[in-house]
């Protein structure tokens, strides 16, 4: 829950930012935090160069096809895009990687939100890993029978999109269904509320990001 508003916040003050150098402080800070976490390994690195990569290519967008604006004003505009591009991902990149989505659900639950719904929440969010792994193994498959969906070319994302989308469907809507039948089984949403076996406490670690979302939000207004 602090996480969440302080990832709001975050996010407001992003786009609220009217000065390319304090979007450059915001950007620095969330870096920071980055590396602070332990969140160096090869696949946040892999992100982080796309996240500056798609940064530069907003900047340059900006300041070729922008018409009827000085250079200067060309440039100040896609730093500020970029900027405000950069901090919002690598705010939603913390705010995923310290969260863990089940507590995130069951926090929710506690703070009043109906259970039905923090249960679709908690079910959408254990279907990611099983789509990464049902495609993961669709195009194994796939690539086994000689179709190229493995080439790093414009016919190989074709292929890729062709000869995977409707196998991995099938397959979730296979796990959906049986997913509905086992709730529908248990009864599910026979009740009004429902007990939690597991309690998501108020620590000083939400405290302090709580705090901070309030200070951020004081200074945005």
């Amino acid at each position: 829950m602090a996480a969440g508003a302080l990832l709001a916040a975050i996010c407001v003050l992003a786009v609220r930012i009217r000065v390319p150098e304090h979007g450059a402080v915001l950007a620095g800070a969330l870096f920071v935090l980055h590396f602070a976490l332990g969140l160096t390994d090869g696949l946040v690195r892999r992100r982080l160069f796309r996240i500056v990569v798609f940064a530069v290519f907003l900047f340059l967008a900006q300041l070729l096809l922008v018409r009827g604006q000085s250079v200067e004003a060309r440039m100040a505009s896609g730093m500020l895009m970029s900027l405000r591009f950069v901090n919002i991902v690598m705010a939603s990149s913390l705010f995923v990687a310290a969260t863990d989505p089940e507590s995130l659900a069951y926090a929710l639950m506690q703070a009043g939100l109906p259970y039905r719904y923090g249960y679709a929440l908690v079910a959408a969010l254990r279907f990611v890993p099983y789509l990464q792994e049902e495609t993961a193994t669709v195009l194994a498959a796939q690539a086994a029978r000689g179709i190229g969906v493995d080439r790093p070319s414009l016919p190989g994302v074709y292929l890729r999109a062709r000869y995977t989308f409707i196998p991995v469907t099938v397959a979730a809507l296979s796990r959906v269904d049986s997913l509905a039948m086992s709730m529908e089984g248990r009864c599910f949403g026979l009740h009004a509320k429902r007990t939690f076996r597991r309690r998501i406490p108020f620590t000083a670690a939400d405290f302090l990001m709580l705090t901070l979302a309030i200070v951020l939000s004081a200074l945005i207004v």
